[in-house]
């Protein structure tokens, strides 16, 4: 399962909102754009779905801006995925399994719903406060030693990993 772009990147706007919430009483989307490399319009479009959620609140005017509807310890990644993207499933039958005659015995449905639960789980444990903690990634990275892609420059920067862009075919 690939989340959307929509999903990222309303995360991201988030984390910035978050972050720049700290020292100020509204973040104009200009600014999250300059931060994040995203178009206004595009921020825009997010805002929308996160507003309509209650996660944000946006004021128009000359010096308006948007800031979070709640603390940001309060905000958890699973509403705003959920906001921006709509319902997490990994298959369809997982919430639905009316839709499928054999939900009722299918040995790998269980596996889906195990998995749909679990991740979802892991987005309620998170907070937008956690992201902006400037300790955060050191404490991941401690709590979770076994998870090479935690340290991004350290993985590329070891050979023994067999990696391959999928950009680039091979011969």
């Amino acid at each position: 399962m690939r989340f959307s772009t929509r999903a990222r990147y309303g995360l991201r706007m988030m984390v910035e909102l978050a972050r720049e919430l700290q020292n100020k009483k509204l973040v104009h989307l200009g600014r999250v754009a300059k931060i994040t490399g995203l178009s206004v319009n595009y921020l825009v479009q997010l805002a929308i779905p996160l507003r309509n959620n209650g996660l944000i609140f946006g004021i128009s005017g000359k010096n308006g801006g948007y800031r979070l509807a709640r603390p940001p310890r309060e905000i958890k990644v699973r509403e705003i995925l959920e906001a921006v993207q709509g319902p997490m499933e990994l298959t369809e039958c997982v919430y639905n399994p009316d839709i499928c005659l054999n939900s009722s015995f299918c040995e790998a449905r269980m596996v889906w719903v195990i998995a749909s639960e679990k991740m979802m789980e892991i987005f309620d444990e998170y907070t937008l406060a956690d992201l902006i903690d400037r300790h955060y990634k050191e404490k991941m990275r401690n709590k979770y030693p076994e998870m090479k892609l935690l340290n991004p420059d350290k993985y590329l920067a070891d050979d023994s990993y067999q990696r391959s862009c999928p950009a680039v075919k091979n011969k």
